[in-house]
C-alpha cells in the first residue's frame, strides 16, 4: 500500500484556525491506526527545504486564504501531483479553492449545468455575447473572497462596462509603471500602446441571477453525513452568504437528494455547497472542497444520510475531528485507494 502523509501547514490542517478550534491532528492520525492504517505527519517545511522527497504516496493536503501562501500552496500541490502522488482533496479542488473562474470551468468540465454563468475579463468580454445569454440584472462576482465580497448586481449594460473597464491599482511594478506612461501620454502624446500593456483589471464571473430569493442553503458534505444551514437574505439585498441571519430547518429530501448528485460527481472525501431554489429548480451556486468554514457541521444538532432512496435525520454531534477523518477514510475505501 502506499504510504500515507498528513500535511500540515503552521501546524495546522484543513483550515479557518483563526476563527474556529484548528482540527486535532493525532485525533486523525489515531483514528486510522485504529484500522491499522499508519498515517505520517508532514510538515510543508519538510517539502520545501527538501527534507523529504516525495513520491508515489497518498496526500491528505491543505490549502490558504492568504493570498500569497495560496499561491505557494499552488505550487506545491502541482509539485507534488507531478512527483505522482495522489492528493486527498484532488487538485481540481485546490484550483478552485477561492477561484471562482476555476469553479465554472470545472462544473462544465464534470456536467454540472447550473445557473448560466461566464468568466471574463476586460480583454475577453463580449458584450453582444452578454446581451443574447443574460437578461439584466446580472450578478459579477470577483473570483476570490467569501461572505458576498466582491459580489454585486448589475441592472444594465452601462453598469456593467463601469466594472469591467475599471482599473486596478497596487504597489507593483506594472502599477507604478501604468501611472508613469499614463503622464507620458498626456505630457508628449505618445503611443498608448504600454499604456494598455500595463493596465490590470479584475477578472470576473458573470452569473444569471435568481429573482425573489429569500434564502439560500449552505450544505456541507462529509462523506455519508449532510448538514444543512438555511441562511436568510437581508431586505434589500440579494446575497445570503455574510448575512448572519442563520437557522437550521428540516430540509426537503429534493434538496439532499440534488446535494447527493452534485457530490457523487465531485468525488471527494468532503465538500461546501452553495445552493439556492427559484421555487422550481435548485441550482449549485458556488463550491469549495478545501479550506472552507466548518461552521453548520459544527452548530447543528445533527446530520443527515441516506437509506435506500430516503433521508434520515440523526440527532447528534460528532466532533469535526471525527466527520473529516471518517470520511477521509469513506472516500479511500470506495475509490479502492487503500
Amino acid at each position: 500500500m502506499k504510504k500515507i502523509y498528513l500535511l500540515i501547514d503552521n501546524g495546522h490542517y484543513f483550515g479557518h484556525h483563526l476563527i474556529y478550534d484548528k482540527v486535532n491532528v493525532n485525533f486523525v492520525v489515531n483514528y486510522f491506526y485504529k484500522k491499522n492504517i499508519d498515517v505520517k505527519v508532514l510538515n510543508l517545511k519538510d517539502i520545501t527545504n527538501n527534507v523529504l522527497k516525495l513520491e508515489d504516496s497518498i496526500v491528505f493536503t491543505v490549502s490558504s486564504q492568504k493570498p500569497y501562501h495560496k499561491f505557494f500552496l499552488n505550487d506545491i500541490n502541482e509539485y507534488l501531483t507531478l512527483k505522482g502522488n495522489i492528493l486527498i482533496p484532488s487538485n481540481n479542488m485546490i484550483k478552485a479553492h477561492e477561484n471562482k473562474g476555476f469553479q465554472e470551468l470545472y462544473k462544465n468540465i464534470i456536467g454540472i449545468k447550473s445557473l448560466n454563468s461566464i468568466y471574463c475579463n476586460y480583454d475577453t468580454i463580449s458584450y453582444e455575447n452578454i446581451s443574447q445569454k443574460f437578461k439584466y440584472p446580472l450578478v459579477l462576482k470577483k473570483l476570490d473572497g467569501s461572505g458576498s465580497k466582491g459580489v454585486q448586481l448589475i441592472y444594465n449594460e452601462h453598469e456593467l462596462k463601469e466594472s469591467i473597464n475599471k482599473k486596478v491599482y497596487d504597489f507593483k511594478y506594472r502599477s507604478a509603471r501604468y501611472v508613469y506612461e499614463k503622464l507620458k501620454n498626456i505630457f508628449t502624446n505618445s503611443t498608448s500602446e504600454k499604456l494598455k500593456y500595463y493596465s490590470e483589471y479584475n477578472n470576473y464571473i458573470i452569473q444569471e441571477f435568481v429573482p425573489n430569493l429569500e434564502f439560500d442553503y449552505k450544505v456541507l458534505i462529509f462523506g455519508e453525513k449532510y448538514y444543512v444551514l438555511k441562511r436568510n437574505i437581508k431586505k434589500g439585498d440579494f446575497r445570503a452568504s455574510g448575512s448572519g441571519n442563520f437557522e437550521f430547518v428540516d430540509i426537503e429530501n429534493d434538496l439532499l437528494n440534488y446535494a447527493n448528485d452534485l457530490f457523487n460527481k465531485f468525488n471527494e472525501p468532503f465538500i461546501s455547497f452553495d445552493i439556492c431554489f427559484d421555487g422550481d429548480k435548485y441550482y449549485l451556486i458556488e463550491y469549495q472542497g478545501i479550506h472552507f468554514g466548518p461552521y453548520t457541521q459544527l452548530f447543528a444538532d445533527g446530520y443527515y444520510y441516506k437509506v435506500g432512496n430516503s433521508w434520515k435525520f440523526l440527532n447528534k454531534r460528532i466532533q469535526l475531528d471525527e466527520v473529516l477523518a471518517s470520511s477521509l477514510y469513506l472516500f479511500m475505501q470506495n475509490n479502492k485507494i487503500l
